[in-house]
């Protein structure tokens, strides 16, 4: 889930990370999975984008590599106050090659998503985080997604964060789940290290309930 902070204009953020995921179909890895974003105007606007390498090993077939949906993306910061901050982050997912989906790897459909993100800061050490998602599937059925998360920074270097995201089409027909939690260490002012693990309650089919997911991350600032 996205919070609704934006970087300083020419501030860059750059986080190197590595993601595995399990179901009953198989496993799935991005390594290296590169996102990036970068400041341009003060407490307002930032722009963004991710770049996975994927690398999918499923039960039945081959397993294969290639680059997965890349995303662009702008977020707009249109509410700040000493408690609270808004923000719209709408960001357009490009479908790979049919070629590429035939192998497991990314979607071929273009999907443009439309977030609403809030951060209410409950106390000096919780915070309450909050989505709401629509999800523009090009030639498929569009999507919903909502979510919350509380973060809980005691001291000193870590902040620990747990999550509950789910998401369904638009009919609310196909329902899925999530319950994720994580740690954000810093080792630095610009050097973040990031964990989190996460599993499905609930998914449209058993092929798609998540097993288990794992996110490990190096997050820079510059």
């Amino acid at each position: 889930m996205e919070d609704p902070g934006v970087l300083a204009p020419g501030q860059w953020e750059i986080i190197t990370a590595g993601t595995y995921t399990s179901t009953s179909g198989g496993d799935a890895y991005q390594l290296p999975l590169l996102d990036i974003s970068l400041g341009i105007i003060e407490d307002k606007v930032q722009v963004a984008m991710v770049l996975p390498w994927e690398h999918v090993s499923p039960n039945i077939g081959p397993s294969s590599s290639d680059f997965g949906s890349v995303e662009v993306g702008v977020k707009c910061q249109f509410f700040s106050s000493e408690r609270l901050q808004m923000a719209l982050a709408p960001y357009q997912v490009f479908g790979v090659s049919q070629g590429t989906a035939d192998k497991g790897i990314g979607s071929d459909v273009d999907v443009t998503v439309l977030p609403l993100n809030a951060q209410y800061q409950l106390s000096d050490t919780w915070t309450l985080n909050g989505e709401l998602s629509f999800a523009n599937v090009h030639g498929g059925n569009d999507e919903m997604g909502y979510g919350a998360a509380v973060s809980f920074a005691p001291g000193g270097r870590y902040t620990w964060l747990a999550e509950v995201y789910g998401g369904a089409d638009t009919s609310f027909n196909d329902h899925s789940f999530e319950l994720r939690a994580g740690v954000d260490v810093e080792l630095r002012d610009d050097l973040h290290l990031l964990f989190a693990a996460a599993t499905s309650v609930d998914a449209p089919t058993a092929g798609e309930e998540l097993d288990a997911g794992v996110y490990v991350g190096i997050q820079l600032f510059r």
